[in-house]
């Protein structure tokens, strides 16, 4: 760097005016940019200070705005910088001397840009000073939030129909004969009648013990104020008893039911803390006098940590068909009957409302003010407009107050990331947390890479209810969930009012957004829509396509790249792109690159070497990559390479280059060259490797060399192959192992597989594997979990003692010379499940035998 700053110092001061303050803007560069950095992280601050409000004063929502804008344009040259420093940084010295002059001018606009952008933040925050009152701002967050709490409890108490049987299942789980002291927790997400479900049945068996209390517990609470309102519903209050700390009062409660048969009811407990801090006081005495407490949740980690067993957890359902309308029909009608005009549109709103309460209560005020066919027809056509009318409250209120009070910090923005996705869209985690890294929602740690956080993070939404997990993984993990619509919904309205992100679908967007600074866009109907929209275009960072079918036609469309210039996020789902056209120039802040379309069949070579790129994914193209662009070597920051079938890697034309970050590469087809790259550890980091066979030497040599890559996890093959003789060529790191169609000789299978200490995870589809037995040596394959089997050419299965020692579940499908299953597998003392589909006819006379009905046994033929 300094070297080339001489140079341009030496042509400047040859005649170009302003030479020093030209050089001054060069060298100051990176100082500059890093302040701007800093800066950023203090913007991002003061906006998240305001995104729990409902601001409404346009003062203020303008301040936000410009901040938003200001915010992108500080990213767009943060990242501008990096790249070129990068690109500089990997010329050869000759290349750099000839690229020093257009280099130092693109440093020299960068600088210029960074003096603007803090010049104009000093400006924002001086109008924000003369013009905005953070005060009143604040005061009326404060109101807001004391009304979203009551409104809470409005619609959690509302005479919500359809739980009959819930009723009786919980009364059943509490009146018990059991003596000891049980907690059963009621777990569902904000607005599904956790209140409602837990009042009935309060109210119906109270009497039937000496003392019963039932606590409201705050989004904000104190302990103090909690063990009040529990004491004050069981004896008098005194004036000296209210003036104890949160200690004595947990003492003085504590004496007070001590011998007794209590019901304590908690509302609302969404935190481990709490209950835990309980239990370490012994506020409520574990004695055998037949004592119980309910509680409801959000957070199925409260509910596991208090309920003794999963059996004395109740999870909400949603309400069915019938249940909706009738629970509709009642908010709107009181006691009278609907006109029979207005039933079939009423059944098809209360249908939109996916079975939640709140969603229903927020509808109905609405269907009452006109019960009109015209009315209920336009609120039908924009059921997601009506559920946050812009005339009153916000009927969104209740979940706004989770959002802001209850959900952490850092899942807030990843949450409203899921609005992205339409209606009832399974989400892949994988796709999200990629999408969340390239977004950086997520960075990685000293102590975790991004994506184990992103993981982390898919859970803690899964454990306070405000996702539905649709297929987990076999290791247990994550593959693919839903969000609830009321909260798809309100992820939406959210987004969009703070600038985050803007969603069209084939209603257009709503017309109150600005879209100069909803950078994040997200297309549920026709891309054309908006690439006819060339004024917008530039200023987009993130682009994501679900399209509606029904609005294509024959005609496929070509993608200039060029009209991008901001563009870090691109996916294009399933649009007809043909073609996509783009310089490395126009795409080199792009982080995120998903092409789904079969009819795309060819890709600019400029994709292979785009340097911020962290995730390419290729692989449902009919693009054909005999080798990939020696470009990928560049590429320095890959995090997941994603590839159609078919595909193999260049030569490496430098010794010292490594993908350094690569995590996953699927689908490689091994050639001459591929067991090099990996003996010489070009992916020191790779996680997750598929080889799709074409020559059975070729992935043999790779396979040999496996043991140089130390993190990887899971390990997928595919075709015809040869396993190699030692058994060290495996990396003791492996996790999971899925062989398809591989006709590997089962003895060689298990010889390699049995000592791998860390296998979770194996599964041997589609004739994988054949021979005359399958035999496990004993204490093999002891930290297996998850074993699948499919169509095997196997006759005889024999287990050693201690084989398998930690099985959970064994999955045999159309495994029809299989004869009989060892009798060790049923002494096994994790094994839940085994699942059998299309047995042999000997297998099934042995699983009908009632000395194998030790666990939960599936059969289908």
């Amino acid at each position: 760097m300094e070297a080339i700053v001489s140079i341009i110092t030496e042509l400047l001061r040859a005649g170009i005016p302003l030479a020093a303050k030209q050089v001054q803007l060069i060298r100051g560069a990176p100082e500059r940019v890093q302040s701007l950095q800093d800066e950023l992280q203090f913007i991002e601050k003061c906006l998240n200070e305001y995104d729990g409000a409902f601001v409404k004063d346009n003062k203020v929502n303008e301040w936000l705005t410009q901040i938003y804008c200001l915010a992108l344009e500080a990213k767009d040259t943060i990242d501008t910088f990096k790249t070129e420093k990068h690109t500089q940084n990997q010329r050869t010295p000759v290349a750099r001397l000839l690229y020093a002059w257009p280099h130092g001018t693109k440093l020299r606009k960068i600088a210029l840009k960074v003096d603007m952008i803090k010049k104009k933040i000093e400006e924002i925050d001086g109008y924000r000073k003369k013009y905005c009152v953070d005060g009143l701002v604040v005061a009326k967050r404060k109101r807001d939030s004391e009304w979203l709490e009551k409104q809470r409890r409005e619609v959690e108490e509302e005479n919500v129909v359809g739980f009959g049987v819930a009723v009786e299942e919980v009364t059943n789980k509490l009146l018990t004969k059991a003596l000891k002291r049980d907690v059963v927790s009621i777990v569902g997400t904000t607005g599904s009648g956790k209140t409602t479900l837990a009042k009935r049945i309060y109210g119906s068996i109270s009497n039937q013990f000496q003392h019963h209390a039932w606590v409201f517990v705050p989004s904000k609470y104190k302990m103090k104020d909690l063990l009040l309102v529990i004491l004050s519903e069981l004896m008098p209050i005194e004036e000296e008893t209210s003036k104890l700390d949160d200690v004595k009062l947990g003492e003085k409660l504590r004496n007070f039911l001590q011998g007794k048969r209590y019901l304590i009811v908690m509302d609302g407990v969404e935190e481990t803390q709490l209950w835990e801090t309980l239990e370490k006081n012994k506020v409520f005495p574990n004695e055998k006098h037949g004592s119980r407490l309910l509680l409801t949740t959000r957070s199925k980690n409260v509910a596991s940590l208090a309920s003794s067993s999963s059996s004395r957890i109740h999870n909400i359902q949603p309400l069915d068909d019938e249940a909706r309308w009738e629970l509709l029909e009642k908010l709107v009608f009181k006691d009278e009957k609907c006109p029979q005009e207005l039933v079939k549109l009423g059944k098809q709103i209360a249908t939109k409302c996916a079975g939640l309460p709140l969603a229903i209560v927020s509808l109905s005020s609405l269907l009452a003010r006109n019960k009109t066919y015209g009315n209920w027809l336009q609120i039908i056509c924009k059921v997601t407009w009506y559920l946050n009318p812009q005339d009153s409250q916000p009927s969104f209120g209740i979940l706004d107050l989770t959002y802001d009070t209850t959900i952490p910090e850092q899942l807030k923005k990843c949450l409203l990331y899921l609005g992205v996705f339409p209606s009832g869209f399974e989400i892949h985690a994988r796709q999200i947390i990629n999408l969340w890294v390239a977004e950086g929602l997520i960075e990685d740690t000293m102590r975790s890479k991004a994506e184990e956080i992103g993981r982390r993070y898919l859970e803690e939404l899964n454990s306070l209810s405000l996702i539905e997990i649709t297929r987990k993984r076999s290791d247990g993990g994550v593959r693919t969930f839903q969000i609830h619509e009321i909260w798809r919904m309100f992820c939406v309205f959210k987004s969009e009012s703070i600038g985050f992100l803007q969603v069209h679908t084939e209603f257009g967007s709503h017309p109150f957004i600005s879209g100069q600074w909803s950078w994040r866009l997200s297309i549920h109907y026709d891309l054309r829509y908006i690439l006819s929209n060339r004024d917008y275009l530039p200023h987009l960072c993130s682009l994501l396509c679900f399209h509606n079918e029904a609005s294509l036609d024959s005609n496929r469309l070509t993608l200039q790249c060029k009209h991008f210039s901001r563009l870090k996020v691109l996916d294009l789902g399933s649009t007809r792109v043909s073609k996509v056209h783009g310089s490395r120039k126009s795409l080199s802040l792009l982080k995120y690159l998903k092409l789904n379309s079969p009819y795309l069949s060819s890709l600019p070579r400029t994709l292979f070497s785009l340097p911020n790129l962290l995730t390419l994914d290729i692989k449902n193209t009919c693009v054909i990559l005999p080798c990939l662009p020696s470009g990928i070597w560049k590429m320095q920051n890959l995090r997941h390479l994603l590839l159609p079938p078919h595909t193999t890697l260049p030569k490496c034309p430098d010794h010292q280059k490594r993908l350094w970050h690569l995590q996953t590469l699927s689908t490689i087809t091994p050639n001459e060259n591929t067991a090099a790259l990996i003996f010489g550890s070009k992916f020191p980091s790779l996680i997750k490797l598929t080889l799709n066979s074409q020559d059975m030497e070729q992935t043999k040599r790779c396979l040999e060399c496996l043991y140089k890559l130390h993190c990887l996890q899971k390990l997928k093959i595919i075709n015809l192959t040869k396993f190699p003789t030692a058994r060290t060529s495996f990396p003791a790191s492996l996790v999971k192992v899925s062989l398809v169609k591989t006709d590997l000789v089962a003895d060689d299978v298990m010889r390699m597989l049995e000592c791998l200490d860390h296998l979770q995870v194996l599964k041997l589809p589609k004739k994988s594997i054949r021979g005359p037995k399958l035999e496990m040596a004993p204490n093999s394959f002891p930290q297996l979990r998850f074993l699948f089997m499919e169509e095997i050419l196997v006759k005889t299965w024999r287990m050693g003692d201690g084989a398998m020692g930690s099985l959970e579940e064994l999955t045999i499908t159309r495994c029809h010379e299989l004869e009989s299953l060892p009798k060790q597998l049923w002494q096994l003392h994790n094994i839940r499940q085994v699942k059998v589909n299309s047995p042999s006819q000997c297998l099934r006379r042995e699983l009908e035998q009632p000395s194998v009905q030790r666990c939960e046994i599936q059969i289908h033929f």
